[in-house]
């Protein structure tokens, strides 16, 4: 009988790799970054904000620049990794300001792991739209020009549908009045090509996390997404 290799569930994908991580009060720069990047000598760094295309860049320096983080190194790498070593920044103030981004604090840890590129003399991260914006499925807040990426969920933390497009119209369609749900969660995203991209993806998480099932409603209706409207389409009561 052939070798057969056993392969670990509980090991991290990717580990050696890269990786800036969005933690719940600050930002971690993993050793194999601080090595790549050769930023070991770095005492700050200033990050930089892209709300349109869900960017963060940052910018390392030795000496103290306007609006900067003091970085701390992870001294527990110390002796396996010699000088490069993970580092950490503070992130709450930024948080704070921007849900986009304190929404994917949240999430699990692996979806919390970015590869940054450099790009313009920083190193950039591009981040999920996690569906920062919740309303309740009964909510007139939704503003009718909200478009982008939105789910559907139950009481209980079950998502139940995926889609794209025009938030508050999409609830409204007839053939929906009759789903059960509880509550509408978005992100804004207003290019319809970075639309399709970001509903892939979360449709591709969830089939990954249920064994390749869809949300219910996305088996019901019989296509994992919805037709997405044209570019030239307004939303409610606009023209």
């Amino acid at each position: 009988m052939a070798w057969e290799e056993f392969v670990r569930s509980d090991v991290l994908r990717g580990l050696g790799c890269s990786f800036i991580t969005i933690m719940a009060k600050s930002f971690f720069f993993n050793a194999a970054f601080t090595r790549s990047a050769d930023i070991s000598d770095s005492e700050y760094v200033r990050i930089l904000v892209d709300a349109a295309d869900r960017k963060l860049g940052f910018e390392f320096h030795r000496d103290k620049v306007p609006n900067c983080f003091a970085l701390s190194k992870d001294h527990k790498d110390k002796k396996r990794l010699g000088k490069y070593q993970g580092m950490h920044c503070g992130s709450e103030g930024l948080l704070s300001k921007y849900p986009w981004v304190r929404s994917v604090s949240k999430l699990q840890p692996k979806e919390r792991r970015f590869t940054p590129r450099k790009e313009a003399g920083a190193w950039a991260i591009y981040l999920a739209p996690a569906f920062e914006e919740q309303n309740a499925r009964e909510s007139k807040d939704i503003p009718a020009e909200a478009q982008g990426v939105y789910r559907y969920v139950r009481e209980g933390g079950e998502i139940v549908y995926i889609g794209r497009g025009w938030v508050r119209r999409r609830l409204a369609e007839p053939q929906r009045q009759d789903w059960d749900f509880d509550r509408v969660e978005y992100s804004i995203i207003e290019s319809p090509d970075r639309q399709v991209f970001w509903e892939t993806y979360w449709i591709d998480r969830f089939k990954a996390e249920h064994k390749g099932a869809l949300p219910f409603y996305n088996r019901v209706s019989g296509a994992a997404c919805a037709p997405l409207e044209s570019e030239g389409d307004a939303p409610e009561g606009e023209s």
